[in-house]
């Protein structure tokens, strides 16, 4: 998955699960990229959403045919790019056979660096041993275009984004972006290595840097090979420019392509879509995941620090999210960017309160915070393994509590106290710092 957003103890599922996450780093910078414009909230009779307009139609009600005959030499697409062509269509080609796919995990993942949910679902390839992107065999599997388009970026990952996992084994790995159309992108992040046409259709800006990146216009056609990866996960994005996600309250704080992802499974042609459902961790809707849970004046979501650097190095350390369980939407998840010097995701013990039920007038939300597990039909979850029926319970090991409180509807007030118990937190002091959304 991407850097390391079950069944084992819980130290070795956070550091699978931690090496799964690295994705999410892009280093082509937001200055590089068209900003998206974002939309304000309005209040409905119940709570204060944003206002739904013809690009929030689900992503299925906008699919429309391929249409490359249509070329718009002067068109600018989602990334800043000179592009061609628009509309969108449903895939007949994933990447990889979906025979050789051991399970997809849907969108929404929060763990370490990626403290908001995850825009991109994570592929496991049949034979994955463990969370390191080091194998024996960088070639056994085949990498193709999962349409016709062009390739517009290329990464190289010479190490983990996260200090933390630096000294641990590691090989390099890739990020390819495609545009199908001005309106229709996937993103593939950490293939392990490149064709030969691939390779010499492109240089790096930047050779020395240990994310050196590239912005090119290499052609490529449904089902070419362009690269393959070995017995390690990898990512998998969809994004449609015409789409935005609802309740993404301001994409710009995060990758502001993130509002433009849809569900995978929606963007698929049959027999591929109905192969990969059967490889889908859940199978219920969303299939492909959920990554927008903002609530306009409630606790629910995204929040930034206020004051935040622009520097992309370690963004996440400036985020948190209050969110449901991307396999077990039952629980609450509570994800911080900065605790105790790491970023990292916890239970919320007893469940409550429902973070889409707290405004202003509830004042101090204290949760107290412990691990987890999954466990499929009463029995704790291998996560390289497909498993049915996923549940998450919380640990009885506490890690320490956060305090949050609404001062109005976009600031937020927080504090953290590690390896503490709700008895000995009593209210916020000095040290509470606020958000934003």
């Amino acid at each position: 998955m991407c850097s390391r957003s079950g069944l084992a103890p819980i130290v070795v599922i956070l550091a699978v699960l931690a090496f799964l996450g690295a994705g999410t780093y892009f280093t082509v910078t937001k200055k590089e990229f068209k900003k998206p414009i974002v939309q304000n909230p309005a209040e409905s009779k119940t709570q204060k959403v944003l206002p739904e307009t013809p690009e929030m139609k689900t992503s299925e009600e906008k699919i429309q045919p391929r249409s490359y005959n249509q070329p718009k030499p002067q068109s600018v697409g989602l990334f800043g790019q000179q592009c061609d062509g628009s509309g969108t269509f449903k895939i007949k080609t994933f990447p990889i056979d979906p025979k050789n796919i051991e399970l997809i995990m849907p969108m929404g993942r929060v763990q370490d660096s990626h403290v908001t949910p995850t825009d991109h679902q994570y592929i496991i390839p049949v034979g994955t041993k463990g969370g390191s992107f080091v194998t024996d065999n960088p070639k056994k599997y085949e990498v193709k275009a999962p349409a016709d388009g062009y390739i517009i970026t290329i990464e190289l990952f010479k190490e983990p984004v996260e200090e933390q996992y630096r000294s641990q084994e590691y090989a390099n790995n890739y990020l390819v972006l495609f545009e199908h159309s001005c309106d229709f992108y996937t993103r593939l992040i950490h293939i392990d290595t490149l064709s030969s046409k691939v390779a010499a259709s492109f240089s790096f800006k930047n050779p020395e840097s240990q994310h050196p990146y590239a912005q090119a216009r290499i052609p490529v056609k449904e089902g070419e090979v362009i690269g393959t990866v070995g017995s390690h996960s990898f990512d998998f994005q969809i994004m449609d420019a015409k789409f935005k996600a609802p309740n993404l309250i301001n994409p710009k704080n995060i990758d502001f392509f993130s509002s433009n992802t849809v569900d995978t499974f929606k963007y698929t042609e049959e027999p591929l879509s109905s192969a990969l459902l059967a490889k889908n961790l859940t199978k219920k809707e969303p299939l492909g995941g959920k990554i927008d849970y903002d609530v306009y004046g409630k606790l629910m979501g995204n929040w930034f620090l206020v004051g935040r650097g622009s520097a992309r190095e370690n963004y996440w350390t400036n985020n948190l999210s209050i969110v449901y369980d991307h396999l077990d939407p039952t629980q609450i998840r509570v994800s911080l960017g900065n605790f105790d010097n790491y970023p990292k995701a916890f239970g919320v013990v007893n469940n409550a309160p429902d973070p889409s039920q707290v405004g202003v007038e509830y004042g101090i939300v204290k949760y107290e915070l412990s691990t987890f597990d999954y466990f499929s039909n009463d029995s704790k979850w291998d996560p390289l393994r497909y498993a049915e029926n996923l549940v998450a319970k919380n640990t009885n090991e506490i890690r320490g509590i956060v305090l949050f409180q609404l001062l109005d509807e976009k600031t937020l007030k927080v504090e953290t106290f590690p390896n503490k118990n709700a008895s000995q937190v009593s209210g916020f002091t000095e040290n509470s710092v606020l958000y934003e959304r």
